[in-house]
């Protein structure tokens, strides 16, 4: 059954798995009710949730390639975006700024387009704002027996305080100092500014208030009770990394927290409602809602709900004719041959990345014609893959291309054949190389890729998943033992790495270190690499800048910008400072009032 068809079922059927406004959701309601009438009836709710939901989808949702994911993959190791093919991605340089930690109040994904726009600040509020609504009107809204909805329908309501309280702890790990918003009115600046203790604590007495009321039964793309488990683990989890512990009377210390956060990750696995998939890539296909796997994803359909958009980011100009795609992609985000580095013999996962020579769907071998000026061919890298008849030396391409009337050297067309590269050379291209890095990096195709899909996917975009329950079990019963693996760590992490075909870890050889490997390797663009580096202390301080004697460290691209040796790799890597962990507020909170993170005051 095609998936949209199968999801709407869902939706009139009385569960909300996406959102449209009311109007568009259930058009033949409001032609039994008039407007005010369907407002204030119990009628009103699965298309009033769903409209609390569509902040996580679409353009500028959670997994939008701008904004919140952005930020969490951008800034870190495992995801690059290159300048390309004659300044293509170039994008005002946000992809060298977030990449080598020089973001402030003004970057894109931080300021862009003010509180209604397309930055990580502005999607967090927005949900919050939502889910205040949704609260608002159940209070106010009585059913058949009188009785209001907040009380009449107890574990819904607790999945709005989950859900809101999930946005705080977004912008808990995001931005430090931000405001808890608990009641309709209250934006992203009206409420008042706390410290992060105080954020914490505030989340984390919703959260115990309210979990407890919710459902344990999974209905596709909502949250549960099992989310709000998920959570409380995260929040529990990272607490000695934000600097909360000693402060927050839920954060008493740092042991107990991880013993809290491997106790939440045993509720989870405890339920039984979740299995690991026998097949990694069955949890991004695109009918993916059928997944043992997935916790909470977010809906995507490619004509309803647009905003997945991975193929269209990654994948070159000349691979529409791989996937038959309507439209070309756009020859973007890539990762780097140190990434590709972390998988062993016989890890699957390692075909989340499309590689080498591409060919199109007859299985012929795709090229693309360049035309090469002088530049070009002296600065061509060594292990770009060169056409058959490329000059073997300068005076050769001299005399192949000729020169015009004033003298000059012309260009020279070749077909290059389109080989996808493990290496990564340079992020700004700043000399205007065109060919340089045009076949850089290794392209990402973890979601399944649909023959002939257009702009947008409809893969489901995994939030959590059980696989990230048992790293995170792991962990925290490493960090609870002194960062060594116990037998419970052990069997956790193996759970995940057996179903990779990876080798299994021993008490010896499972790390933190390698398990902030594994963590890449199995949770690869999933939106929790820059949370990951942080807590593991691979994000600031010498770990922030490339160093080949340390196998844990990934970074490879990250230095300063000295104008006199123009951008170009192997200058002086860029220490990141740690008040960096946290981005700053955006510069039109800061004009409302609120007092700027430390480091970023000017």
């Amino acid at each position: 059954m095609i998936k949209n068809i199968k999801k709407l079922a869902f939706v009139f059927a009385g569960v909300s798995l996406f959102a449209f406004n009311a109007c568009d959701l259930a058009p033949e309601i409001y032609s039994e009710y008039d407007r005010e009438g369907f407002e204030n009836s119990e009628t009103a709710f699965d298309p009033k949730l769903g409209d609390v939901y569509v902040n996580l989808q679409r353009e500028y949702g959670y997994a939008y390639r701008e904004g919140f994911w952005s930020l969490q993959e951008n800034t870190t190791d495992e995801c690059i975006t290159p300048t390309r093919y004659m300044g293509d991605w170039y994008d005002g340089g946000v992809f060298w700024i977030l990449h080598n930690h020089r973001y402030d109040s003004k970057t894109r994904e931080i300021s862009a387009n003010g509180q209604a726009g397309n930055n990580a600040w502005a999607f967090a509020y927005r949900g919050i704002s939502k889910c205040n609504s949704m609260m608002k009107w159940m209070r106010s809204v009585k059913n058949d027996n009188g009785v209001t909805l907040d009380v009449a329908r107890a574990s819904d309501m607790a999945e709005l305080y989950i859900l809101r309280a999930w946005y705080h702890y977004l912008m808990l790990d995001n931005f430090g100092n931000v405001q808890f918003v608990s009641q309709l009115g209250d934006n992203g600046y009206e409420a008042k500014q706390g410290q992060r203790h105080q954020i914490f604590d505030s989340i984390m007495v919703d959260l115990h208030k309210y979990v407890p009321q919710a459902s344990e039964t999974k209905i596709y793309s909502r949250v549960n009770k099992h989310v709000g488990w998920m959570v409380l683990a995260k929040m529990y989890l990272n607490a000695e990394a934000w600097g909360v512990v000693g402060k927050s009377a839920y954060a008493k210390t740092a042991e107990d927290c991880y013993k809290q956060a491997s106790l939440y990750c045993d509720s989870i696995i405890a339920s039984k409602a979740y299995t690991l998939t026998p097949n990694y890539f069955d949890n991004f296909k695109v009918e993916n809602q059928g997944s043992s796997e997935n916790i909470w994803c977010v809906f995507y359909d490619a004509s309803f709900s647009k905003g997945m958009q991975f193929h269209m980011m990654t994948l070159h100009y000349a691979s529409q004719n791989s996937y038959g795609l309507k439209n070309q992609p756009w020859n973007g985000y890539c990762t780097t041959h140190k990434v590709l580095g972390l998988y062993g013999e016989g890890d699957t996962r390692i075909n989340c990345w499309e590689r080498g020579q591409q060919y199109d769907k007859q299985g012929t071998a795709l090229t693309v014609d360049v035309a090469i000026d002088s530049t070009s061919y002296v600065e061509m890298p060594k292990y770009v893959r060169k056409p058959a008849n490329w000059p073997a030396t300068f005076e050769e391409f001299v005399a192949a291309a000729g020169r015009d009337d004033k003298g000059k050297l012309k260009s020279v067309t070749y077909t290059f054949p389109a080989v996808f590269t493990d290496t990564v050379t340079t992020l700004t291209n700043s000399k205007g190389y065109k060919i340089c890095n045009i076949f850089e990096g290794a392209r990402f195709v973890k979601f399944q890729i649909q023959e002939g899909v257009g702009d947008h996917m409809s893969n489901d975009f995994p939030i959590y998943r059980l696989a990230d329950v048992y790293l995170m079990k792991a962990e925290a019963e490493m960090r609870a033992n002194g960062g060594a693996a116990n037998d419970a760590a052990v069997a956790a992490a193996n759970l995940v790495r057996e179903r990779a075909g990876a080798t299994a870890y021993t008490a010896a050889t499972l790390t933190l270190d390698e398990l902030c490997n594994e963590r890449c390797r199995e949770m690869m663009w999933e939106g929790h690499r820059r949370q990951d580096l942080i807590r593991f202390g691979r994000y600031t301080g010498m770990n922030s800048i490339q160093n080949d004697d340390d196998p844990a460290n990934l970074w490879i691209l990250k230095y300063t910008n000295d104008k006199e040796t123009d951008n170009l790799p192997g200058q002086k890597p860029f220490v990141t400072p740690d008040y960096m962990k946290i981005f700053p507020l955006p510069d039109y909170v800061v004009d409302n009032g609120f007092t700027q993170n430390p480091g970023y005051l000017e």
